[in-house]
């Protein structure tokens, strides 16, 4: 019965602290976070890795160097790209290499996507945690989740540790094109930025996987 009681104390506890968020205090600081990290990205430039797969087929691979300019727009030049489908001779060959090209476009276009939701507007931000439901998962894991975001439909789910602010998670789905994309990203925080280290994208209509990782990330000269 005290074991009982215990919990039930820790349970009222926990939810009072839930209570007690402050959305539009919290919505200014991580809005302010946010900013302040986003100005940090501009410092830098990295590599990003892209493998893509449908089913279990290579079917494109790229490297890209990648920063984010000082309007807050990513920019990301390729150094390398290379497509894994073996061309047949002849009219088969041409139908197939076309197949090639509008798969790399599909791909490329939910990476595009997938950068909206990954570094989303200032006043996205503030949506998200002005409209979004917020959430004490433990006494230093803070829950943002949010719906109809960006696009109708969308489904959005953020961690941050609590007291830096710092994003350590994030989740999405949404559509392109009428096809659904669901996301994982995971974030590090190296240097005092907090960075993206890999994103898992998944396209069931077209049977893709898209992972994409960031690595050498330099200060600019």
């Amino acid at each position: 019965m005290k074991k009982k009681l215990t919990l039930m104390f820790a349970g009222v506890c926990f939810l009072a602290a839930s209570a007690q968020i402050d959305k539009t205090q919290l919505s200014l600081d991580v809005s302010k976070k946010y900013s302040d990290n986003l100005k940090l990205h501009t410092q830098y430039t990295w590599k990003r890795s892209v493998e893509a797969f449908v089913g279990k087929d290579k079917v494109m691979s790229s490297l890209s160097s990648v920063t984010i300019s000082l309007d807050g727009k990513m920019v990301a030049n390729v150094i390398q790209e290379q497509s894994y489908v073996q061309k047949k001779p002849g009219l088969r060959g041409a139908m197939q290499e076309n197949g090639a090209q509008d798969m790399n476009a599909y791909i490329k276009n939910a990476i595009e996507l997938t950068m909206k939701y990954i570094f989303p507007s200032q006043g996205q931000m503030v949506d998200l945690f002005n409209k979004g439901t917020l959430s004490l998962l433990d006494n230093n894991t803070l829950q943002a989740e949010a719906f109809n975001l960006l696009a109708q439909g969308d489904r959005l789910n953020y961690k941050y540790n609590k007291t830096t602010l710092d994003c350590l998670s994030q989740d999405f789905s949404t559509v392109m094109n009428g096809d659904p994309v669901k996301a994982i990203v995971s974030f590090e925080n190296v240097d005092g930025l907090n960075r993206v280290k890999s994103v898992q994208l998944t396209l069931p209509a077209k049977n893709v996987v898209i992972n994409l990782s960031n690595s050498e990330y330099a200060k600019k000269l």
